[in-house]
């Protein structure tokens, strides 16, 4: 059986690979259709750097459905060829030939998961690093938050979250090439053309002497948020760890973090989820031919994984209105397409 094992697994290595080049290419064209009126003649280079650096990410996002059509793709042409009709006659079941081709499936949805852990965050945060200075911002990033150059202030900006709030600011003023003033505040909402800062902290610098006052909010007409979009904490681009980190981070802070656990979820049953799509394939490949060749069965699993696309994040949005468990939103989906799978196997059994 090993033999066996060895040559589906390489037929769906194969055939995924071909399929998540197309996608990932489709992908890069549209982006690169979309962005190529913004730039100029000098920013091209930065441009393509900005889309290559976005690759891992998007092999993240489109491995599950490159996988279904990749499976089908594969095992298609094992039965056109009539070898999986060999494998029934001589003897191996519907199931073994599913278990072969979820086998391959969950190594490779390991593989991904990992590729995209470690490579999906630092390529995202070069990325974002490019886009800042093609946008001309004076901006500097690093572990400890995020540096920018607003005339002669300075303002170091500790998180910049999904709704565009700001935590842990810090404004330093000079004047005369002297500082003059040290704002702190803990967090700031931008509201009506300012920023809303709360639990803020002044420092005033004098000749002889320091005037420290404290107050509970105060308004800052700084940077505009649209400017700070590219800095805001995207679930997506960070690691399981750093994800991991930043709930708890949330959650000592007081903060919302369903939407961000229901992210952690999904990271972790990706390898889950590409199985269970590679399981989908399976039925359809035993298929009586007058039901449709091989277009046909491309065709239906994409549309089969368009549709279990909608529904598992259709389902996520309804478990972030309902406040249903993050756990429950990201594992119901995949396990009732394993279900589902399983009843199609024993029909086609």
């Amino acid at each position: 059986m090993r033999i066996l094992y060895r040559y589906i697994a390489t037929r769906l290595v194969v055939s995924t690979a071909l399929v998540l080049s197309i996608f990932v290419g489709l992908f890069l064209f549209f982006d690169l259709v979309t962005t190529l009126g913004h730039v100029r003649h000098e920013g091209f280079s930065r441009l393509f750097l900005v889309l290559a650096l976005g690759v891992p990410a998007k092999i993240s996002m489109l491995f599950p459905m490159s996988a279904l059509v990749g499976a089908t793709l594969g095992l298609s042409t094992l039965a056109i060829d009539g070898e999986l009709n060999a494998l029934r006659a001589a003897g191996v079941s519907v199931a073994r030939i599913a278990y072969a081709a979820l086998r391959a499936a969950l190594v490779l949805g390991v593989v991904a998961a990992l590729l995209g852990d470690f490579l999906g965050p630092k390529a995202a945060s070069l990325a974002r690093r490019e886009q800042v200075q093609a946008a001309g911002i004076g901006a500097a990033v690093n572990a400890q938050g995020l540096w920018l150059k607003e005339g002669r202030s300075f303002v170091d900006i500790g998180e910049v979250l999904p709704d565009l709030s700001i935590l842990r600011v810090t404004i330093y003023r000079f004047h005369d090439g002297r500082l003059g003033r040290e704002l702190f505040a803990q967090s700031g909402h931008y509201r009506h053309g300012r920023w809303r800062l709360r639990d803020v902290s002044e420092t005033l610098f004098r000749k002889h002497r320091l005037i420290v006052k404290t107050l509970a909010a105060d308004e800052w007409r700084g940077i505009a948020p649209s400017l700070l979009s590219v800095f805001a904490v995207n679930p997506h681009a960070l690691s399981l760890v750093d994800l991991f980190r930043y709930i708890r981070h949330l959650q000592r802070n007081e903060q919302a973090t369903a939407h961000y656990e229901l992210v952690f979820w999904y990271k972790v049953l990706a390898p889950l989820t590409t199985a269970a799509m590679v399981l989908l394939a399976v039925p359809f490949v035993f298929r009586n031919p007058r039901h449709g060749g091989l277009g046909f069965r491309l065709f239906l699993a994409v549309v089969l994984g368009l549709l279990f696309y909608v529904i598992n994040r259709g389902f996520g949005d309804l478990t972030l209105l309902y406040h249903w468990p993050p756990l429950a939103g990201a594992a119901a989906p995949t396990l009732g397409l394993t279900a589902f799978c399983m009843w199609l196997l024993a029909r086609a059994g």
